[in-house]
């Protein structure tokens, strides 16, 4: 049904265009008004200046539900203003890091401390992530008992905590109560953040939504930047992530393509939805899947050295994602640039030029029917592999992709033999 709608579209477009108008956008107008006043087919665009704002719609600047153009041009920076996002006294436990657990069953409480200070490294965003393993299982009566952390992601130095079965004291005004005393395995694996609220540039759709949303294009010369360093953002392990654009739900044939996009989560993210009950593992109960198919991200450019770039695909939305081609890009980025993730179907990784501290491109989580080639990573004097796939514990592993000519122009490595790492 989703691919006759976007075949009607297409068919139709030609009279779109020849009715369509063009919307000027300057510093200072309500881009928000401008398109909720646009007809279907319309073009928006942003003019030369700063366009500051606070969010909107849906934690957006700009939301879009209907099929338009935008364009922004040649020095139009789209920009969140500064102070709009704080930290957050409520957390959120992260479990997808770990679908082999056998008990799923901590709690959080108390009051967080926002004052904290942020430590720094992967996946932080300037969040507080408290780290939570089991490392050891009850026996003879004794209870199971975990391992915790606060600081870098992973370190727990606080070790064999029984567990109580009550309330008990972290950190900084935390508190987490496991539901069992035993029976847990030994490795389970929590994440709790404490940060930023969510935000987004230009989101189309809201993850939902019935209909599809179809043919919108986001393109030109200008800059969406997301001033991460002038807001709180959300950690790297939450459910939602800022992004620069959000193309999320019944969404159908969108590009984008040339915008610089900056400071930041990620540039670009793009997933389905699904009303069912969330399992370990990546599987879903009875519900309704709300699904994004025939996106476009080409020749853009993500400046984000301390983010990373493109996710296709979420473990923690689960939706279908469908024909995405993400191609002819450059980045720069501290953490992984290009993430082929949950529920992909039939992708395209082609010609992109990365530079990046943590991976280049990561298949994490189950995909399949990709081809990844004739991608360069450059600046990298480590020996780095420019494509891994592999998964979390408890997760399908990706269908391998075809690979082709991926090179990483210090090393030339045989992407052939480093398809997995260890």
């Amino acid at each position: 049904m989703s691919n006759l709608l976007c075949l009607f579209a297409l068919l139709f477009s030609p009279w779109k265009m020849l009715n369509a108008a063009e919307h000027l956008i300057r510093p200072g107008d309500s881009p928000q008004v401008v398109l909720d006043a646009a007809a279907v087919g319309d073009r928006l665009v942003f003019l030369p200046g700063l366009h500051q704002h606070q969010l909107g719609r849906h934690q957006s600047m700009l939301y879009v539900d209907k099929s338009v153009d935008i364009e922004l041009r040649e020095g139009a920076v789209f920009q969140l203003a500064p102070g709009v996002c704080k930290v957050e006294a409520n957390g959120e436990i992260t479990t997808d890091q770990d679908g082999g657990k056998k008990l799923d069953d901590l709690e959080i409480g108390g009051v967080f401390d926002t004052s904290r200070p942020a430590v720094d490294g992967p996946e932080s965003y300037g969040a507080t992530i408290y780290t939570i393993k089991i490392d050891g299982t009850g026996a003879e009566g004794k209870p199971d008992t975990f391992a915790w952390g606060d600081g870098k992601l992973f370190d727990t130095p606080n070790k064999l905590v029984p567990i109580t079965g009550d309330w008990q004291d972290l950190s900084y005004g935390v508190k987490v109560r496991f539901g069992n005393r035993t029976g847990h395995s030994k490795g389970s694996l929590w994440f709790v953040s404490y940060d930023g609220q969510v935000a987004y540039g230009i989101r189309i759709g809201h993850g939902r939504q019935a209909n599809y949303i179809e043919n919108v294009r986001i393109f030109g010369k200008g800059t969406i930047d997301l001033n991460g360093s002038h807001n709180a953002q959300p950690s790297g392990l939450v459910k939602d992530i800022n992004a620069c654009v959000l193309i999320h739900g019944r969404v159908c044939r969108v590009t984008v393509e040339g915008i610089t996009m900056k400071d930041t989560n990620r540039s670009v993210m793009c997933y389905g939805e699904h009303s069912g009950e969330f399992l370990a593992g990546g599987a879903v109960g009875p519900g309704e899947s709300f699904d994004a198919e025939n996106i476009t991200i080409q020749r853009t450019r993500t400046i984000n050295p301390g983010g990373a770039a493109y996710l296709l695909g979420h473990p923690s939305h689960r939706g279908h994602l469908r024909n995405v081609k993400c191609n002819f890009n450059y980045m720069e980025t501290g953490k992984t640039a290009l993430e082929p993730n949950f529920n992909l179907d039939g992708y395209e990784v082609i010609g992109n030029v990365i530079k990046s501290d943590g991976q280049a491109i990561h298949c994490w989580r189950h995909s399949k029917n990709g081809i990844i080639t004739d991608n360069l990573r450059i600046h990298d004097n480590t020996g780095k592999p420019v494509v891994v796939v592999n998964a979390p514990r408890g997760w399908q592993a990706p269908q391998p992709p075809e690979l082709r000519n991926n090179r990483n122009h210090l090393s030339d490595l045989d992407e052939k033999e480093k398809r997995t790492s260890k």
